[in-house]
């Protein structure tokens, strides 16, 4: 069962949903709720990914993430404060970015959410997700974001103003197992160190 607007914020007054900064109320819609951007930008360094000439081949068997991120994650540059993405088939970058609300699903309340684009930004181009929409109950942390500019423009992201994504919650049948155990729990940089 999806939440609608009325049931989310029914849901944050009693505090079976969390966020830090709280949701202005202009961000709800019926069935969803607008999160802004963070301002913690990080990306694949090539410099590093080129190794004499050759390129790294990650063995997703034996890799684990955190020593990829470790390795090769670098800090974004920005221009003003903000993020400039110039089209993908200029400058084949896949940056990842952070949301700027803390998130946290406690078990006992048995809600999950997914995260989605906003509509208004994939008709200009931009991924805000690779794959990865799910944000399991028992999460706690800022959702990480794998953003890529497929389209035609420069797309200048401005933090704590831009509406990055939706997210959507659910009520899950039952109440999990257990807690989540994930490197990514209580992330605080998009990489997902702590």
């Amino acid at each position: 069962m999806i939440l609608s607007d009325q049931g989310i914020k029914e849901a944050l007054k009693s505090g079976a949903i969390k966020i830090d900064p709280p949701p202005e109320p202009d961000h709800f819609d019926p069935s969803s709720l607008d999160l802004l951007l963070g301002s913690d930008f990080q990306m694949w360094d090539r410099k590093r990914l080129t190794q004499a000439g050759a390129d790294v081949m990650l063995n997703l068997a034996l890799q684990k993430f955190p020593e990829t991120a470790e390795n090769y994650l670098v800090d974004a540059p920005l221009v003003d404060g903000c993020l400039i993405i110039p089209p993908y088939s200029e400058h084949p970058w896949h940056f990842l970015c952070q949301t700027r609300s803390r998130i946290q699903l406690d078990r006992q309340h048995r809600i999950a959410a997914r995260v989605e684009g906003k509509s208004s930004l994939a008709r200009l181009g931009l991924l805000v997700h690779l794959t990865a929409p799910t944000v399991h109950t028992t999460f706690r942390g800022r959702i990480t974001l794998e953003v890529v500019n497929l389209g035609p423009f420069h797309i200048k992201l401005v933090p704590h103003e831009t509406r990055i994504c939706s997210i959507i919650f659910e009520k899950v049948e039952t109440e999990a197992a257990a807690e989540l155990a994930s490197t990514f729990q209580d992330q605080t940089r998009p990489g997902g160190t702590h």
